[in-house]
């Protein structure tokens, strides 16, 4: 497939966006960096979305419909359109500062063992002011290898940050999980960091808008988890993984053990047997297994599982004082247990610093 030197192809997957479409078409229109085509997917709108669209008549604009088939095939009929030697995306309802496009292109010509590279960004109330960088809430910096840090977080803020060189997609035939419907960006750019290194331009490149009418917030809760265990799986499945380090297996473990995967015990257990989780240190597979248990002990459930796994924690480091003292106590008096985890969790949650996006954002 031709790729046009120093073309940027930007992808805009758009349903029903005429609300913001505007401001994000014109920042495009508005960039220093003139070298671009945008490409713009309707995935099936009924509103005013084509309209808008179609009156444009820079030839820069290509406009495409589809039927509505979600947003990562929306993407991946922008990338089968795409031109460009560079492709990134941004949505509509989101928008771009004037320099976004100079400042990412001009890094990578710098930086040519780089087949990407993100910016920062501020996330924006509905009415467009910043509250929040994005370096200010998630890891900064982060350059090079990449792939241990991102299983664990989606540093890049959001897809838009990030400009990549289009042959590396083409060489490795990365596109994006048509069946995942939130978080595909976190799983495309995991598989490319998979094969490829990123690069870090710190300026603010992106404008990310918070509002009701946006996909995290309007996406039932159940169909955003199974979008993520499913990028959970890939990630284990991964030939990658094996070779992460192990604080980062041991973050990414603890993740979908404690957090996504609460309340499924058959896929917990399955992840238990799971060879990747034995290549853990046996220190590390107790303590997974002893906090997956308590956490079930402080809500009063399932205690004949969390039991089970206590024993299993506790044969795997004998020698563990915590993990001795809540088997033994879980055996004598779960009462007694739930006051002890409890304490401990009070700690620990007075010694870990609140989110600021939580604290920017409380109703959300």
């Amino acid at each position: 497939m031709d790729v046009i030197p120093e073309l940027v192809t930007v992808l805009m997957p758009v349903y029903n966006g005429e609300r913001y479409l505007r401001q994000a078409i014109d920042s495009v229109l508005a960039q220093t960096y003139a070298n671009w085509e945008l490409v713009l997917v309707d995935d099936g709108s009924q509103d005013r979305t084509a309209v808008i669209a179609q009156g444009y008549q820079d030839p820069r604009i290509r406009y495409h419909y589809q039927e509505n088939r979600g947003q990562a095939a929306a993407l991946n009929k922008g990338l089968a359109l795409a031109q460009g030697e560079f492709v990134t995306t941004l949505d509509a309802d989101d928008w771009y500062p004037p320099d976004s496009l100079a400042v990412r292109v001009a890094y990578l010509q710098q930086h040519p063992a780089y087949a990407a590279c993100y910016g920062d960004g501020y996330y924006c109330y509905e009415t467009g002011q910043p509250f929040l960088k994005f370096t200010d809430h998630m890891p900064a910096g982060q350059q090079g290898d990449v792939y241990d840090t991102l299983v664990i977080s989606p540093f890049y803020g959001t897809g838009a940050t990030v400009l990549i060189r289009r042959q590396a997609l083409l060489e490795h035939d990365i596109r994006y999980d048509e069946e995942i419907v939130w978080c595909q960006d976190w799983d495309f750019y995991i598989r490319l960091a998979a094969v490829a290194q990123f690069g870090f331009a710190p300026a603010i490149t992106i404008y990310y808008r918070m509002h009701e009418g946006g996909m995290t917030m309007t996406m039932p809760q159940g169909r955003r988890l199974e979008s993520l265990l499913r990028l959970r799986q890939k990630v284990l499945a991964s030939a990658r993984f094996a070779w992460a380090a192990p604080a980062a297996r041991s973050a990414f473990f603890y993740d979908w053990l404690i957090q996504d995967l609460q309340g499924r015990l058959a896929e917990q257990e399955a992840i238990f047997s799971a060879a990747p989780f034995g290549r853990l240190s046996a220190a590390e597979q107790s303590r997974l297994l002893r906090l997956t248990a308590v956490k079930y002990i402080s809500q009063g459930v399932h205690l004949p599982v969390a039991r089970r796994w206590l024993r299993m924690a506790w044969r795997k480091a004998p020698f563990d004082t915590k993990t001795a003292v809540v088997t033994l106590l879980s055996l004598l008096n779960i009462r007694l247990t739930q006051k002890v985890v409890a304490a401990w969790q009070d700690r620990q949650k007075r010694s870990t610093p609140t989110s600021p996006l939580a604290l920017a954002l409380p109703d959300k």
